[in-house]
């Protein structure tokens, strides 16, 4: 035991001081933010791919599967693999041969200043959703090494090691941590798989049930909202979380436009090998704990039960760094948003000090709103991917017009976020499905499509218009 709790300290002691030394050597926003843009390939990939497995893509995911199947996860890993490679053919160069800072900046510049602010409102509450759900990973991962830890005390543990080298130094410390957390989160995920192996009774069995469950992928169901439901699973992540400033913010931090869209392109491929192991340990876990009470905590089960203390030890570590690489990653991306496009508009500070100073308070009060939230009691996968809606139904219309369309103008954006929201709202009050997953992703499907429709519509029928619509933002 004391073994144990050794190797935890240490680890968490080296992510505090590689926070620390990370936080002398930033000394301007632009250096705390996007790492002065000359983030090298070797360093982006790996902080994309730490940044999003996190808790929901691997207690989440397994946990799912071990409940309900592969469909139940098309959202995350098959989803954001998709976005993960997009938006490396698409996004990450353009985005970076922009030069700015978040993605409201360039919703400031093409639809004006109240645009970006209402659309950064919108945007907050993802990496809010997210980040609690990796405290409340944190909770369980605490409470299970260490039994007498309730998972209350534990999440407020994880999220004060996350916090403190987070506001310690910034994007340089988040993607220092995530170089070292990736190699942990790989040999954790070996152990898991290695264990799922040995142990499993039926060996054939769970390769068969592996493989015959790809093939159940698409919806079996055929009424049209099982369809809605099914694109609202794929493209909620595939095409909404593009939008994220947590990838947007690697793809402005990168050295050129090469390492930006490359760096996403190979981040999708490693995403998604990773990405197979919950899948094949959900399925291997029917089998070894038939009876699991809680799925998500499947992970962890199996490594406290199989694992030698010292290679449990080294499993913790593992799975502490896949939650807390996603949980720093986000923090800084709400950050960014809050201070870049909220308050520093209101507050302008002059010295770059003052700037970092109001950089490191944000991140502790957006902390203390996750931790409230993550005390609620919500599961990981629900509040990772559903926190996510906003992005997709309001913002990913916008954003893709203004950056890669000339006739992008204000009132179509406004007509598109507005519309996105009031029919997303709408369809979730007003329509009668019983399942609730299917409901929340159908809603999105026919949120998003709408802003598509809107933004459209009105771009198409300027010319009937008594006003005239230009590129140039309205006034308000």
């Amino acid at each position: 035991m004391v073994v144990f709790v050794l190797v935890i300290s240490l680890y968490l002691f080296l992510m505090i001081f590689i926070g620390y030394l990370s936080g002398r050597r930033v000394k301007t926003m632009e250096e705390y933010l996007v790492a002065g843009r000359r983030m090298p390939f070797y360093l982006v990939v790996p902080t994309i791919v730490a940044t999003w497995f996190g808790a929901g893509s691997c207690m989440g995911v397994s946990g799912t599967v071990y409940s309900q199947g592969f469909y139940g996860v098309i959202a995350d890993p098959f989803g954001c693999t998709l976005a993960l490679i997009i938006a490396g053919l698409f996004f990450a160069a353009p985005f970076h041969r922009l030069h700015l800072i978040t993605i409201s900046d360039l919703l400031h510049n093409t639809y004006g200043p109240l645009f970006e602010k209402i659309s950064t409102f919108l945007m907050i509450p993802f990496y809010i959703g997210t980040l609690a759900s990796q405290m409340v990973a944190m909770g369980y991962v605490f409470h299970i090494v260490f039994p007498g830890v309730s998972p209350e005390i534990g999440i407020f543990i994880g999220s004060l090691i996350v916090v403190i080298y987070t506001v310690s130094g910034g994007i340089w410390a988040v993607t220092l941590t995530d170089f070292i957390q990736l190699f942990l989160i790989i040999i954790g995920l070996m152990m898991v798989l290695f264990i799922c192996l040995k142990e499993v009774p039926q060996l054939n069995e769970v390769f068969r049930v592996f493989s015959h469950e790809f093939s159940s992928l698409l919806p079996q169901k055929s009424p049209s909202f099982y369809w809605l439901s099914y694109l609202g699973r794929i493209f909620m992540t595939g095409l909404g979380a593009i939008m994220g400033q947590d990838l947007i913010q690697r793809s402005i931090a990168s050295r050129s436009p090469f390492v930006a869209r490359y760096s996403a392109i190979v981040g999708g491929g490693i995403y998604m090998l990773l990405g197979l192991v919950p899948l094949f340990v959900g399925i291997a876990g029917r089998y070894i704990l038939p009876n699991l009470e809680n799925p998500e905590q499947l992970i962890p089960y199996l490594a406290k039960e199989y694992l030698s203390p010292i290679a449990f030890a080294l499993f913790a570590c593992g799975l502490l760094s896949a939650i807390m690489s996603t949980a720093d990653g986000y923090l800084l991306a709400g950050t960014s948003l809050v201070s870049n496009n909220i308050l520093l508009k209101i507050w302008s500070f002059k010295d770059e000090k003052s700037k970092i100073r109001l950089l490191r308070i944000v991140n502790v009060i957006i902390a203390l709103v996750a931790f409230i939230l993550a005390l609620s009691g919500q599961t990981i996968y629900h509040l990772m991917v559903h926190s996510g809606a906003t992005l997709f139904v309001a913002i990913l219309i916008p954003v893709s017009a203004a950056l890669f369309w000339k006739g992008a103008n204000s009132i179509s954006a406004w007509g598109s976020l507005f519309g996105g929201l009031i029919s997303w709202g709408g369809f979730i009050l007003y329509h009668p499905i019983q399942n609730y997953e299917d409901l929340l992703f159908s809603a999105a499907t026919f949120g998003a499509s709408f802003s598509l429709f809107i933004y459209i519509g009105i771009s198409l029928g300027r010319r009937y218009l008594p006003w005239s619509i230009t590129k140039k933002p309205v006034k308000l």
